[in-house]
């Protein structure tokens, strides 16, 4: 008779390509994990890995039975979470908004024992690298089931939903220490200041952008971080501008770290919400979604 318990630690341990890290992922002992992978050898009568400097490889014999196998287990795997009674929903959002949605999405878990929110955030895997972009096509892929982060129109509407929850505002801020302080900054000044910005091609970037009526090209000092550094740097140069969103740092402001700064133009808000995969609505997934825009 097929274990399939073995050859979904069979996949995992060829992922992993080491036993300490395979075992972590599956929860169970080194020991264990040998020991079912060797159980799996004598049933198969093959040598599937070989041990290397830096821990295992697949053989030419593992390596067709892991092409052939790992559908197999993500299909299970699939099948588990879709009908099982625990039930896992993959999350997207950068790093910056989860500190809005945290409180939130720990009160939901702490209701709902049963359902575990996996998190993939934007800055600390790089997946913060990856941009919303990226996180869009892994929920197309059914990677990830929900998403949080500022509207975007590049998306497949036939594919993908938006449900708006609220608005954010951006804001430019400065050293407490910055000659700019005081003053009325307009869209000439900024063009020549040194200025620190997201990503190109995000959403707070291109509303800015917008805001100005100008070109990405015209801001010549402009420089493209994240949020996090744009504040180390700010706290340490009084001559340099950064572009963040204003519910982010409200500690920041609160606390009088940084300052805000007065402009003659205005910086339209940014929609955020929660995009799902119109083909991958589950139970547990709406009450998530409902509960998060019942208590935002």
């Amino acid at each position: 008779m097929v274990d399939l318990e073995l050859y979904r630690i069979f996949t995992i341990v060829a992922n992993e390509k080491n036993i300490t890290k395979a075992s972590e992922k599956l929860n169970i002992s080194q020991p264990a994990v040998t020991k079912h992978i060797k159980n799996l050898e004598n049933a198969l009568e093959l040598r599937l890995f070989n041990r290397t400097n830096h821990g295992i490889e697949l053989t030419s014999d593992g390596q067709k039975i892991y092409e052939e196998a790992k559908e197999a287990v993500e299909t299970l795997n699939s099948i588990f979470v879709k009908y099982g009674k625990n039930r896992n929903i993959n999350l997207g959002v950068h790093v910056s908004m989860y500190k809005m949605f945290s409180k939130i999405l720990t009160k939901f878990s702490n209701i709902n024992e049963n359902i575990t929110i996996n998190i993939s955030d934007t800055d600390l895997i790089n997946m913060l690298a990856p941009d919303l972009s990226d996180m869009i096509a892994k929920l197309e892929n059914e990677k990830l089931d929900i998403i949080i982060s500022k509207k975007t129109d590049n998306y497949n509407h036939n594919k993908i939903e938006f449900i708006k929850v609220g608005e954010i505002q951006d804001i430019l801020v400065v050293n407490n220490d910055s000659k700019l302080l005081g003053k009325q900054i307009g869209i000439e000044d900024i063009i020549g200041m040194q200025i620190c910005l997201p990503r190109k091609g995000s959403a707070t970037t291109n509303n800015f952008l917008k805001a100005l009526e100008i070109e990405e090209d015209k801001l010549v000092n402009a420089k493209y971080i994240t949020y996090n550094a744009m504040l180390d740097i700010i706290e340490d140069d009084n001559e340099i501008i950064g572009l963040i969103s204003k519910e982010y740092i409200e500690k920041e402001l609160n606390n009088k770290e940084i300052s805000e700064l007065t402009t003659e133009f205005k910086i339209p808000p940014i929609e955020y919400g929660i995009y799902i995969n119109k083909k991958n609505k589950f139970k547990e997934l709406n009450q998530l979604v409902k509960f998060i825009r019942e208590n935002k």
